[in-house]
């Protein structure tokens, strides 16, 4: 026990759990199936196939229907990169959120009693990378929206800022496809750089064929119905309080606190996939 506490105290990232029977699903999909002839209409047609199912997929959760245009990128990191690549304003975003987008461009940090800037673009996750829970968000400002944690929780309504101008989503939390970089972005105006690659049939073929898969197999919520179980014993076992996204927790145990990501608050984030080992 001692050594999974300190292995999870130690860990500052997500670790998701990897699952047998997904495993057994993509062990039907080959690289020759879409070995395409770019250009020949088949790359397209996958694309918008999985972008009408993944619509209705997320549907309960988040309502698209302002976003027009959808592309596939290489998990939601490929999305930020995109985004802030072609980004010529100033951005802000919340102490605690997912780090990468600051590893690439500077942003302004947002502390608790927040002033948000009406000028800077908002770059927010909700679920929140901070905790794994949903929140309401209510601002003017124009906001990039990440729902990387969507498929690894209930279902529950988001509420779209009004002015959202992209919403970026990924299949590596849920499903423990890290290595797959899966994900999907959708855009009220085409987006800068990758509408001109999607002209060109430019973007992993596989991937688009592994999204339908999994969603042709799972519903939105399935991963957290499959584990939601475990994560109370977990939380019930050490103390922990869940959190919406089945494999995260949080905790004010001082043990803990190197974990803590926002400095207004004393709960510490906790990953607690290594506790789910018992359960293989």
């Amino acid at each position: 026990m001692a050594n999974r506490q300190k292995e999870i105290r130690n860990n500052p990232w997500v670790d998701v759990p990897v699952a047998k029977d997904v495993w057994h699903i993509l062990k039907s999909q080959t690289v020759a199936d879409t070995y395409y002839i770019r250009g020949d209409g088949q790359a397209t047609n996958d694309l918008k196939s999985v972008e009408a199912t993944h619509r209705n997929w997320v549907s309960e959760i988040i309502d698209l229907s302002e976003f027009p245009y959808c592309y596939f990128t290489n998990g939601t990191t490929d999305a930020i990169h995109h985004w802030l690549l072609t980004e010529n304003r100033e951005y802000q975003y919340l102490i605690g959120d997912y780090e990468y987008p600051k590893l690439i461009k500077e942003g302004t940090e947002l502390e608790h009693g927040y002033f948000i800037d009406p000028d800077k673009v908002m770059y927010v996750s909700n679920p929140s990378a901070t905790d794994g829970n949903f929140f309401d968000l209510d601002v003017n400002c124009p906001v990039i929206l990440d729902c990387t944690y969507v498929s690894s929780t209930n279902i529950q309504r988001i509420n779209t800022p009004k002015n959202t101008e992209q919403v970026m989503f990924s299949f590596s939390k849920g499903f423990g496809l890290i290595g797959q970089r899966l994900g999907l972005v959708y855009t009220k105006e085409p987006h800068k750089t990758l509408h001109i690659l999607k002209e060109f049939e430019n973007w992993n073929y596989g991937g688009v064929r592994t999204i339908d898969l999994i969603m042709d197999n799972y519903t939105v919520d399935d991963r957290w119905n499959t584990h939601r179980k475990k994560q109370l014993d977990v939380c019930n076992n050490r103390g922990f309080e869940p959190s919406d996204c089945f494999f995260l927790a949080t905790t004010r145990d001082p043990y803990y606190k190197r974990r803590r990501r926002m400095e207004w608050n004393d709960n510490a984030r906790i990953c607690i996939t290594p506790l789910f080992n018992k359960y293989k």
